[in-house]
């Protein structure tokens, strides 16, 4: 551990040690979408630019992340040609903090309750916490999105980045990172839902409601719009898998 992370921590015990770059936070991400299914091998990647634009970083963040994934052999990086998913086997980089390795172990209904109670206790300190660059961030996310409509997996690259950034927005990491998690539970389900005509676009219209919750720091209207958007996400997934929804309607 070096001294400057020994020094934080003897000024204040409780603050997060923080080891990974941006870099290395993408490349989570990207293992993330493969380990849960969104992303199979075989699967090209979009360009550099729209992978930027996707994920709200810079373009040499997204060729740091890919070369990371690549020299592990989970990638095909080669110049000229379009980056293609070549492995699954993500190692250690899989790991979430809840599964051992698995985004699918739990049941589909188990973390649809579960997240309705996390993303209500997000709404409630990102509607005091949100800053002026997070929003302006969040609609630049949405206008990507509208790209998106004809093709799922881009899609689901933008659909996370603007959830991620809501969940940080808190300002709790840990409260962030657990809502993460529970959001990538449901991933190995969504791209079959989402290829579903209309849904993308719904979806983009429950984020705006999103947004425009978190512009006035409405709480209230925030819990509402979280509720509906993942609501409808489960019975969307539900309807998918060709089970029946038997929440009742509220």
């Amino acid at each position: 551990m070096s001294s400057a992370i020994l020094l934080n921590l003897y000024k204040d015990p409780l603050a997060k040690v923080v080891h990974h770059s941006i870099k290395d936070d993408v490349a989570e991400r990207f293992v993330t979408l493969i380990s849960s299914g969104v992303l199979s091998v075989g699967d090209v990647l979009p360009g550099e630019r729209d992978l930027a634009s996707a994920m709200g970083v810079s373009r040499e963040t997204i060729r740091g992340a890919l070369l990371i994934l690549s020299t592990k052999g989970i990638v095909s990086v080669v110049q000229g040609a379009r980056t293609k998913v070549v492995s699954a086997d993500v190692g250690h980089l899989g790991i979430s903090v809840m599964s051992n390795g698995s985004v699918t172990d739990y049941a589909l209904n188990d973390v649809h309750e579960v997240r309705l109670m996390v993303e209500a206790q997000v709404a409630v300190l990102a509607a005091k916490r949100i800053d002026v660059a997070t929003v302006n961030q969040l609609k630049k996310l949405i206008k990507v999105q509208e790209t998106t409509t004809e093709y799922p997996v881009n899609f689901l690259i933008a659909d996370r980045a603007f959830h991620t950034t809501v969940y940080q927005s808190c300002g709790n990491a840990v409260l962030s990172d657990f809502a993460t998690t529970l959001y990538s539970y449901q991933l190995n389900h969504r791209r079959s839902a989402v290829s579903k005509p209309g849904v993308i676009k719904q979806s983009i219209e429950d984020h705006r409601l999103i947004l425009r919750a978190l512009g006035t720091k409405d709480a209230d209207a925030l819990i509402k719009a979280f509720g509906v958007h993942e609501r409808r996400i489960y019975s969307s997934t539900l309807a998918m898998l060709g089970m029946p929804n038997s929440e009742k309607n509220t």
